[in-house]
């Protein structure tokens, strides 16, 4: 009877402990939340590994975002998550698939995760970049994919998130010179990678913008083309090159002082129209205006004016040093600056490949050369200027180089960079210069570490970001007494940056 007893009394434990064990089961809270996730900015092949940082977080912790991802890059990010067994995400109500969902990672970015039993969690997105940012120039790229190879001129700037080139190429159809086919090309890019062509237009008439040596300006939150020269063939529009006949057989001429404007990267207005140039305080004839219009100078930003400097000018069938100085406060009224030294004295200042901007409330002007390439007119001093009119010579010998022209320079509110150029040795050789140097005063300078550079001329420089872009270049030393770069030159397709320390 006891034996029986007891095992009746075994026999309910059991029950009762499965039972229970049962019902642990079912009472048992659900899982809910994100497990991994990537982020992957618009146009990169890279994607980002992003963890739960805490039960409210997930971000790339491990993984941190390169410096020079642009935010339009991160405005239109892939998002892919992957959440716990039995739950859905969603992001502004819709539910996140395998394809990953489309976010603005420079805004906070909320994601709801919800189990079958209907428990909610929050998660927030939190992108992460690399904070020890290492200095020196990388090769970001051997081409620049959905442009053009071939060109013969190139100018590249950052311009409402997105960096814009204007390429100019041409392909020659006759024996003579001008007697081909030109074309003024505008591309944009996100990454600064790949490339789209802008299909942009013109009024009040049809037109094309730009021209060898033309320079892209942001100023006032629009977009300048101003200046260049169109001599190598005709536009696609059937306008002729501009070429005279000179002393020893057609010669490229400047036949109009040019200039477009845009808000919007794609619709151009000509200012032709509305150009008004002042030279001693007395407008000059608008069939002269094309004596301001000198290619392949340089401009700045100061005081919320556009500065022209240097450049050149054609004159008896050859290209020649101009010195003009000029300042704007809309692009298209200009007026002759006459550039003075402190003691009030007029000063010729290096006209020719000088490394002209602005930096800490200043213009200056580094490096270049005055009149055509010799030991005496090579500039090494350094200028600076707080309004276009009166320079000081704040040194008389740059630190850290000499005798360099064509040279590219980008500066931040803390620092400047110069890289490439042309070095005008002792015994008269031309040499690209190699290096990439830095300074925070203008006049001090040191080497930043540039593996693989091999040097350009006129390359183009942007600031984006926390970095210095560098696009193209010509990939040969320059020939002829004046360097005027419209000489058969290789062009380079080489994109290269550099964090800004």
């Amino acid at each position: 009877m006891k034996l029986k007893y007891s095992v009746f009394i075994l026999l309910a434990t059991v029950v009762a402990a499965f039972t229970a064990c049962s019902d642990d089961e079912d009472t048992k809270e659900q899982a809910v939340g994100i497990v991994s996730g990537t982020i992957t900015p618009m146009g990169s092949t890279v994607s980002y590994k992003l963890v739960p940082k805490d039960n409210a977080t997930i971000e790339n912790t491990n993984d941190s975002l390169a410096w020079d991802v642009t935010e339009t890059a991160l405005s239109e990010a892939v998002l892919k998550v992957t959440p716990t067994l039995e739950t859905t995400v969603s992001y502004n109500g819709k539910e996140v698939g395998a394809d990953g969902v489309t976010v603005n990672a420079n805004n906070p970015v909320t994601l709801q995760v919800k189990g079958s039993s209907g428990k909610t969690v929050t998660y927030k997105l939190n992108v992460v970049r690399a904070k020890n940012l290492k200095e020196g120039l990388v090769k970001k790229s051997s081409a620049m994919p959905g442009t053009v190879n071939g060109a013969v001129w190139q100018d590249v700037v950052s311009f409402k998130g997105k960096f814009y080139a204007l390429v100019v190429s041409a392909k020659a159809t006759g024996e003579k010179k001008g007697e081909g086919e030109e074309h003024y090309q505008l591309f944009s890019s996100i990454n600064g990678i790949d490339w789209q062509e802008v299909n942009y237009a013109v009024s009040p008439k049809q037109d094309v913008i730009g021209g060898e040596g033309a320079r892209l300006v942001v100023f006032n939150d629009k977009l300048y083309v101003l200046g260049g020269i169109r001599t190598l063939g005709a536009d696609k529009y059937g306008v002729p090159a501009e070429i005279e006949d000179g002393w020893m057989g057609p010669a490229p001429v400047i036949k109009v002082w040019r200039g477009y404007v845009t808000s919007d990267g794609t619709n151009f207005e000509s200012l032709a129209e509305k150009l008004k140039v002042e030279d001693k305080g007395k407008a000059v004839e608008a069939k002269n205006t094309w004596l301001y219009n000198n290619p392949y100078c340089s401009y700045a930003i100061l005081n919320g004016k556009i500065f022209q400097h240097g450049g050149f000018t054609m004159f008896m069938g050859m290209a020649q040093a101009a010195n003009n100085m000029l300042e704007s406060s809309n692009g298209h009224e200009w007026k002759v600056i006459s550039t003075l030294d402190d003691q009030g004295k007029s000063i010729y200042l290096p006209s020719i490949g000088a490394n002209f901007f602005s930096f800490k409330g200043k213009l200056y002007i580094v490096g270049g050369f005055k009149n055509f390439i010799d030991a005496k007119s090579m500039n090494n001093a350094v200028y600076s200027s707080t309004d276009g009119k009166v320079w000081k010579e704040e040194a008389e010998n740059v630190e850290g180089f000499s005798n360099l022209y064509q040279a590219t320079v980008v500066a931040t509110d803390n620092v400047v960079y110069i890289m490439g150029g042309e070095i005008f040795k002792e015994d008269k050789t031309r040499v690209l210069n190699t290096k990439v140097y830095r300074s925070t005063d203008c006049i001090h300078w040191t080497e930043v570490s540039a593996e693989g550079f091999t040097g350009v001329r006129y390359a183009a420089g942007v600031v984006a970001g926390q970095g210095a872009w560098f696009f193209g270049g010509y990939e040969s030393v320059s020939t002829g007494n004046y360097a005027f770069p419209q000489q058969p030159f290789k062009w380079s397709n080489t994109t290269w940056n550099a964090a800004m320390k």
